[in-house]
């Protein structure tokens, strides 16, 4: 699996320091799709994978309350709930 990450939102969890993974890849084709590169799979910004996303969560312990999801349609991907556990695993909240 590939990830979008924007590595600080004071916006995207209210009242919480977080961080927004962006998963890559979805089925569906909205016109108004604000991150159409991940979901087709033509980003020409930054894709981070498991270990890198992983690393990042690590060293961000402490200072991070939670992570928002968001997609391409992250819910929609084979994997979702276990990568959901997985952030779980290092204390953070989800959205």
């Amino acid at each position: 699996m590939r990830f979008g990450l924007q590595k600080l939102t004071l916006l995207d969890y209210p009242g919480m320091v977080g961080c927004t993974i962006f998963s890559c890849g979805c089925n569906f084709r909205c016109p108004f799709c604000h991150n159409a590169s991940l979901v087709t799979g033509k980003a020409d910004t930054l894709e981070y994978d498991l270990s890198e996303i992983s690393a990042f969560l690590k060293k961000r312990q402490g200072l991070l309350d939670g992570v928002c999801l968001t997609g391409g349609e992250p819910l929609a991907q084979k994997d979702s709930l276990e990568f959901i556990e997985f952030l779980k695993s290092f204390g953070y909240k989800i959205k």
